[in-house]
């Protein structure tokens, strides 16, 4: 069972899963009530990491439309959906192992060892940073 597959698992009592090949490009993602739309086209490490952001929206967020990205509030609930989500796909336990290597580590090979996008390596290291865990 690969990670997404994982994921859904640990999900389904819960949630809806529905991956739409129709829809547009722009579009990664979204949850509606309880059912979570993925866009079928995107690679398998870049739909892991929207899936995770589109539960953290059901973990985190009241049940309203946030699209509206012009008011603060949305953004907030944004912003918290994607921290919930990297913490569950990259937990500090994992970042810290890393913390003290002596050979340099850079985001591209953590990415491809972790199956993740680099913006959420990247995302998710700034967020350690700036809750001084890093």
């Amino acid at each position: 069972m690969n990670e997404l597959e994982q994921l859904i698992a640990e999900f389904e009592d819960d949630l809806t899963f529905e991956f739409d090949k129709n829809m547009p490009n722009s579009l990664a993602g979204l949850i509606v009530d309880k059912t979570v739309y993925i866009n079928a086209n995107l690679p398998l490490n870049e739909a892991i990491a929207c899936l995770t952001e589109e539960i953290g929206h059901y973990k985190t967020s009241s049940n309203k439309d946030i699209t509206d990205y012009s008011e603060i509030r949305n953004m907030k609930e944004e912003v918290k959906a994607r921290k919930w989500s990297y913490r569950k796909l990259l937990p500090f336990d994992k970042i810290v192992k890393y913390k003290n290597c002596t050979e340099p580590i850079y985001k591209h090979d953590l990415a491809l060892e972790l199956n993740l996008p680099e913006n959420v390596i990247e995302e998710a290291i700034e967020m350690y940073r700036k809750e001084g865990k890093l």
